[in-house]
């Protein structure tokens, strides 16, 4: 065939992508990144799980140490870690979703995890509390990492912000953290009951339990941050209409969301975006990541005036939905 030679055989398709995941799943079940974590700098960890300092051999054993990247899977003693998202990508629920991604071509409104469990992501979650917390401990990962960079990039987006309500704020992570460095902001967080439930007490934070399909709360400004890409353009419009409804004449929606390069390339926001929408296509009923042109057609069609875009970091955005000019 030609263009085809041995080193892309050996190099990528299938020879290595699940190996590594399930591999990594393995080694976070067995301690392995915070035995060597705990054994001191630069120490390295033997085939037989015994620590040694150095890079000292046991019997000539191969030795294993920590590498930047694979600090990130350390837990111990930490405030961020991969390994919630490790932890869930690979549960076998997931993976089985994956066996259904033909037929997202197949059928006709097929959603793979549906076809595979019978209810969607989040019903499962609601009836699973081992996954459900998995779920939201890796949300609470993310929302520290993201907001950082939100905080840098969206400076002065806070500032004249008197409330904010995060909608699908898991446990109250993000705004959490923008009352703590906003101390003049209210903050409420709001999402489905089962998860308020293990939501802690914060100080300048009310937990609001409901369903942001039914309605929301009145707020000053409502923070939609990776909740849009879980569902498709109806639902959408639905959420968004909603929170038009619940803002003044001069309140906005802040989005935060991933958004699809115009051309795909070789690069981090390209490859973030569409292994993301992957994910949403899998679990979620419509779920995508969208252009930034589709995200100002949604914001259209509930109604708001005006969008404004600041770009992140990653391929990551903030989106301002203005409900008045």
């Amino acid at each position: 065939m030609e263009g085809f030679d041995g080193s892309d055989y050996l190099s990528g398709w299938g020879s290595s992508m699940i190996a590594v995941q399930m591999a990594l799943k393995a080694a976070i079940e067995l301690n392995v990144f915070n035995i060597i974590a705990n054994a001191g700098p630069n120490a390295q960890l033997s085939s037989s799980l015994r620590p040694c300092k150095d890079g000292t051999t046991i019997k000539q054993e191969r030795t294993y140490g920590l590498t930047p990247k694979s600090c990130s899977l350390v837990t111990d003693n930490v405030e961020v870690s991969s390994t919630p998202a490790v932890n869930f990508c690979t549960e076998r629920v997931v993976v089985e979703s994956f066996y259904m991604l033909k037929y997202a071509v197949l059928e006709a409104d097929c959603h793979p995890f549906h076809k595979a469990h019978g209810v969607n992501v989040f019903e499962y979650l609601s009836k699973d509390p081992r996954l459900s917390r998995e779920f939201n401990e890796g949300m609470t990962i993310n929302s520290k990492i993201v907001l950082d960079m939100v905080l840098k990039a969206y400076r002065g987006g806070f500032e004249e912000t008197k409330e904010i309500m995060d909608v699908g704020g898991s446990i109250g992570t993000s705004v959490v953290k923008l009352v703590s460095v906003y101390p003049h902001i209210r903050g409420i967080n709001f999402d489905l009951p089962h998860v308020i439930a293990d939501a802690p007490e914060q100080p300048g934070v009310t937990h609001v339990a409901g369903d942001m399909f039914e309605s929301l709360p009145n707020a000053e400004t409502i923070l939609l941050k990776f909740v849009l890409h879980d569902w498709g353009d109806d639902g959408c419009k639905k959420v968004l209409r909603n929170c038009w409804k619940a803002l003044p004449e001069n309140g906005k929606v802040i989005v935060v969301e991933y958004a699809i390069p115009q051309v795909l390339g070789n690069d981090p926001p390209s490859l973030n975006a569409t292994v993301s929408d992957l994910y949403m296509m899998i679990l979620n009923t419509g779920g995508k990541e969208r252009t930034l042109a589709e995200f100002e057609h949604l914001a259209k069609a509930a109604g708001f005036a005006q969008t404004k875009v600041f770009p992140i970091a990653h391929g990551i955005h903030v989106i301002e939905f203005l409900k008045s000019c």
